[in-house]
């Protein structure tokens, strides 16, 4: 089995790689049973990479070397992703995104103001049609 360390980009496979529940079996040198928290079976092989579940069938190309979920996970578990790394980058991505989700609600705030004003000028403005 390749020692090459991989960091996967931090995209929702990786985000569900490291947090879904999964157990991986070693099989064969390089080789790997990876039952998912749904039940289904796969197998994957760190030499290509290659699994044989469908997200990499279908699009193992776009995937390119990072794979799908279950190669992934196989690789943190092995040890060929930097876990702290990762971690550091999910922290970050966490933060960033609660940081947006904060300026989004500011944002509707003074939004939700400038509705309450237009309506009370639409309101003013039937009062003065009504003299």
């Amino acid at each position: 089995m390749s020692s090459e360390s991989v960091q996967p980009e931090v995209d929702a496979r990786t985000l569900r790689a490291a947090s879904e529940h999964m157990t991986v079996i070693e099989e064969a040198q390089a080789l790997f049973s990876v039952t998912t928290q749904s039940g289904s079976e796969y197998t994957v092989d760190l030499r290509e990479p290659a699994c044989t579940c469908p997200d990499f069938e279908y699009r193992s190309e776009q995937l390119g070397e990072q794979g799908c979920k279950h190669i992934r996970r196989v690789r943190i578990e092995v040890g060929q992703v930097d876990v702290d790394a990762l971690e550091a980058s999910l922290s970050e991505q966490a933060n960033d995104i609660q940081q947006d989700a904060e300026e989004l609600k500011q944002a509707a705030d003074e939004l939700g103001e400038t509705v309450t004003e237009l309506e009370d000028a639409i309101s003013r403005l039937r009062e003065v049609a009504e003299r």
